[in-house]
């Protein structure tokens, strides 16, 4: 597969990430929509416990004291409030963020900062909850959740939040190698100015990409290859092949990282034993 490359204006990648107040990017990964989907069942079949136990309960008692009616109906509304507000909102305060759903799954609410929650945001999902997910069996929540980017629910949008994935499989890192054929130019060329969330993309891409389907992997390909392009230079050889290019310019990043790495570790050890020598030791 090849094609020929020209370079192209191309779209943002940093709005989908996570930055502080601060101008901090933080290295954080929005769940998935499945991922959400398991932790809000177990959740959920939990919640089901605590109403359909809290509403027992409460009959038991009343026929056991002979309790009112008002009483009864206060007890069950009681439960039902514990169980599609309470549970959630305790849950988010004294986990910081996570449920058991969620501990389960790897996951936690953030605010869209990365912050913890606040009260108010947990209650304000809470409540959004009991109608885009309880009251229309999650309807709105899988509409909102398949157009968000970061499948957020309607609740996240109004509390500005999110959630995020905090587990995700420990893989070994592979280094690249730069492919022969673009190992005289990617020797000259200024590799030193993609962005981080750039960065992530093609190293997420290339591990798989032998997986993915030809035509999805055709397109992806070349869409990092726009992206890249703009800060790249020169441009590689015309007729390069989009992945070989992206191959190179991450290895050679990669390079360029470890061994300036290296010499600020070599340069912190000199300047260690410089310290330690006499008079300093004395």
């Amino acid at each position: 597969m090849t094609s020929t490359l020209s370079p192209a204006q191309a779209p943002s990648a940093e709005r989908d990430a996570l930055i502080t107040g601060d101008a901090v990017l933080l290295d954080l990964r929005t769940a998935s929509f499945a991922t959400r989907m398991l932790s809000a069942v177990i959740d959920g079949v939990i919640q089901l416990v605590l109403l359909v136990g809290g509403s027992i309960a409460m009959a038991w008692t009343a026929e056991w004291a002979d309790l009112d009616d008002g009483l009864v109906v206060a007890g069950v509304l009681v439960a039902s409030v514990t169980a599609y507000v309470g549970y959630p909102v305790l849950c988010e305060l004294l986990l910081r963020g996570r449920s058991v759903g969620r501990l389960v799954m790897g996951t936690r609410v953030v605010r869209d900062d990365g912050g913890p929650v606040h009260v108010r945001q947990s209650l304000l999902r809470a409540v959004m909850a009991m109608l885009e997910i309880w009251s229309t069996s999650g309807a709105i929540a899988l509409t909102c959740s398949v157009i968000d980017r970061k499948s957020r629910r309607v609740g996240d949008l109004l509390a500005g939040t999110m959630v995020v994935q905090e587990r995700m499989r420990d893989l070994t890192p592979q280094r690249a190698a730069v492919p022969e054929a673009l190992q005289d130019w990617v020797r000259g060329a200024d590799v030193g100015r993609l962005p981080l969330t750039l960065m992530q993309d093609i190293r997420s891409f290339l591990p798989r990409a032998g997986t993915i389907n030809p035509e999805s992997r055709r397109q992806l390909s070349r869409d990092l290859l726009r992206r890249t392009l703009p800060h790249v230079a020169p441009a590689p050889p015309p007729g390069t092949d989009p992945e070989q290019f992206l191959t190179a310019v991450l290895a050679e990043r990669s390079r360029r990282d470890e061994s300036r790495l290296r010499r600020a570790q070599e340069r912190q050890q000199e300047l260690s034993a410089e310290v330690r020598t006499v008079p300093f030791s004395a």
